[in-house]
Order: structure tokens, then C-alpha cells, then sequence
């Protein structure tokens, strides 16, 4: 199960310096706790730089990661990204991939997911604050 942090990790964090940042918290979780409740999604359109982090990304990284990233339309981007030896509850390393559709204009998002090798389903929805 993924643990649940602070955001004053965030805080402490230092994520590069891009040109918008956004905070989203699920507010709707699918079954089988493999979504974190804060998600923080960084990205510049210029520089076509993106980096995320989760409780996922946390626990196997401590970090920020680069994630790839694209524009849906004018007020919405869809961010993809795999993490690679989160635990499982059988202590297996597990392999999930992410996908976060971010509407700007609603401060708000979706997410999907998938945990490889099984056939959970992975899914949440929430709101999103810009930090800047």
C-alpha cells in the first residue's frame, strides 16, 4: 500500500524551476489504494520539461522524476509516467503507470492507471490548485 506524506515535503523539495505548477488532491480514489491523495505536476510548454511527484515517486525515489508530457487542447495536458519497484502488499516490487489529464481552466484532473501484471483497475479525480 503507498503511504501517505505530507505536503510539507513539497515544501522542502526542491523541483526545478519551470513555468507552471500544480497541486491536485483526489477527491475520488478507485479500489485498490494505488492513487496518492497529492499529487504535485510541474511543466513548462516552452521548454516541453515536466516533472511529477507522488507517493509512488516518493517511495521509490525521494524525488521529483521527468515525466512526458503533451497538450490535449488549450486548457488541458495529459501527463504519462511509470514507476518501476513500488511495494506491494505481497512485498513484490510492482511496476504502475500513470496517466493525468490536467484541465487548467477547471483546476481539476482525472487519473488512470495501470498496475502491470494485474488486472486492477486504477483510477481518481480531484481538484488542482496552481502554486505557480
Amino acid at each position: 500500500m503507498i503511504k501517505i506524506f505530507s505536503i510539507i515535503f513539497f515544501l522542502l523539495t526542491p523541483i526545478v524551476a519551470l513555468a507552471e505548477t500544480y497541486k491536485c488532491t483526489a477527491t475520488n480514489f478507485g479500489v485498490g489504494g494505488w492513487v496518492s491523495s497529492e499529487i504535485i505536476l510541474e511543466f513548462d510548454t516552452a521548454t516541453l520539461q515536466a516533472y511529477a511527484i507522488d507517493a509512488a515517486i516518493y517511495e521509490v525515489h525521494k524525488k521529483p522524476v521527468p515525466v512526458r508530457f503533451r497538450r490535449r487542447s488549450d486548457t488541458s495536458l495529459i501527463f504519462n509516467w511509470t514507476v518501476r519497484g513500488v511495494k506491494s502488499r505481497n512485498a513484490e516490487k510492482a511496476i504502475i503507470s500513470y496517466k493525468v489529464t490536467l484541465f487548467t481552466d477547471r483546476n481539476k484532473f482525472t487519473l488512470s492507471g495501470r498496475l502491470h501484471g494485474y488486472d486492477n483497475v486504477i483510477s481518481a479525480s480531484g481538484t488542482c490548485a496552481k502554486l505557480k
